[in-house]
């Protein structure tokens, strides 16, 4: 099988990733895989599309033409660091610490993935693609890389990935622009450490919230449950590494995908007033 990607990544931001044992963190190729099928509708793959790419079960069976693979992986497991009450890092972090089958398992040392962590992420192709499909792929993965995260909180901050040479501020920016997905990047200066960037989401998202969100609107955006029915957020709140005179530092990146809304909203919501805290 031919090689069509391979990269060293690294989780910047705590990846409460697990199987049935919830007490300890498990890496699946069939995780990454799910995020690579959901961006590629993103990017414009229709469900047809996306099913002889990626495989299924649907109208027929059909194989999938990409293997994915996780290897080398480089576990690190740390003491969780609860952060303290009514910060902005504990609003982001919160359902982490309090879900699962007994509170606070998923924050026991080993049922997390602690930022540097690293894993060989590879995708193959089985089946012959052609340059059309290979264009689109290439573009998914480049998003899953640069944007995607990976388990629970994944929309608002963790399991965050990166590469391992970062980007300067200006060529991320300058790859937003032509990414084919809204990205809006608030103007703070950018963060000396990863706790301070994620202190700014968990308050700045309260305040969107308050501002933007209508009570009881179960159309929200921003997300809900309600008993069976639920709805993921369309805005994705998320840590970029980058690299800037020499140094390594953080900026916020919010990604907005309305079209992933079940019930679209009557009244959008405007990610350029996000808050600058």
């Amino acid at each position: 099988m031919k090689t069509l990607f391979e990269k060293r990544l690294e989780f910047i931001t705590p990846a409460f990733l697990c199987g049935a044992d919830q007490s300890k963190a498990e890496l699946r190729p069939a995780s990454i895989r799910g995020q690579l099928r959901w961006w590629f509708r993103v990017l414009g793959g229709s469900r047809e599309l996306e099913s002889a790419r990626f495989g299924g079960v649907h109208g027929g069976t059909t194989a999938s033409k990409i293997v994915v693979r996780a290897g080398q992986l480089d576990e690190r497991h740390v003491p969780f660091s609860n952060p303290a009450p009514f910060t902005g890092k504990s609003y982001l972090l919160y359902f982490a610490t309090v879900s699962g089958a007994r509170k606070g398992i998923r924050i026991e040392d080993q049922a997390y993935f602690a930022p540097g962590t690293r894993f060989t992420l590879s995708v193959l192709e089985r089946f012959p693609l052609d340059e059309a499909e290979r264009s689109l792929l290439a573009r998914t993965l480049d998003a899953f890389v640069r944007l995607g995260a990976l388990g629970l909180r994944a929309t608002r901050g963790c399991g965050a990935l990166a590469e391992e040479t970062s980007p300067t501020p200006q060529a991320f920016r300058k790859w937003c622009q032509e990414c084919g997905v809204a990205v809006h990047l608030p103007p703070t200066a950018p963060y000396d450490s990863m706790d301070a960037l994620m202190e700014y989401f968990g308050n700045a998202l309260k305040q969107f919230r308050k501002d933007e969100c209508k009570s009881g609107q179960s159309e929200s955006s921003l997300g809900y449950s309600l008993g069976s029915a639920r709805q993921s957020s369309t805005l994705r709140l998320r840590p970029i590494r980058i690299l800037e005179n020499g140094q390594i530092r953080f900026i916020p990146a919010i990604v907005h995908i309305p079209s992933t809304c079940k019930h679209p909203d009557p009244s959008p919501i405007d990610v350029s007033r996000f808050p600058v805290c």
